[in-house]
C-alpha cells in the first residue's frame, strides 16, 4: 500500500526541496513556481483537491510560506519577502468606491484594465470568421 503524507508532512517535504535548492544555487529562495505535477510526485497524490490544498496551505502559512494556485501552474512565496512589497489602499480611488457604494459607478469605464477584454476580441473574431 502506498503511503500518502499528511497535509503536515507535505509542508515539511516543501520545506525539504527548498532546502535542497537553496544547497545547489548556493542562495536563499523567496518565491518558487512548482508545476502541479511536482507537488503530485512529491506529496504522493493522484489529485489535490481543495480541501487537501487548504490543509496544506495552513501549514505553510505556519512555515512562513504561502502557497498559490496561478492558473496553469502553482506558486509559493516567503511570507516574509511579501511584508516587503509596495502596500495598496483604497485611499486612492475612494470618490470611486462611494459611487459603487450608491450604485452609481460604471464599470464600462475599467474594461481597458481587465485581460479579458482582449480575449473578448478574439472571441468576437472568431465569430465572425464562422459566419463568413
Amino acid at each position: 500500500m502506498r503511503y500518502k503524507p499528511t497535509p503536515r508532512e507535505c509542508s515539511l517535504l516543501f520545506l525539504r526541496l527548498i532546502e535542497a535548492k537553496e544547497r545547489s544555487t548556493a542562495k536563499p529562495m523567496t518565491r518558487a513556481r512548482l508545476a502541479e505535477i511536482t507537488l503530485k510526485r512529491l506529496w504522493c497524490r493522484e489529485r489535490l483537491s481543495e480541501q487537501f490544498l487548504a490543509e496544506v496551505e495552513e501549514w505553510f502559512l505556519t512555515e512562513g510560506w504561502v502557497l498559490v494556485y496561478a492558473g496553469s501552474t502553482y506558486a509559493a512565496v516567503k511570507t516574509d519577502a511579501v511584508q516587503n512589497w509596495p502596500r495598496v489602499s483604497s485611499k486612492r480611488i475612494g470618490a470611486e468606491i462611494e459611487a459603487v457604494h450608491k450604485g452609481e459607478y460604471d464599470f464600462n469605464r475599467l474594461e481597458h484594465l481587465s485581460r479579458s477584454a482582449s480575449n473578448d476580441q478574439y472571441h468576437d473574431d472568431e465569430s465572425r470568421l464562422a459566419d463568413e
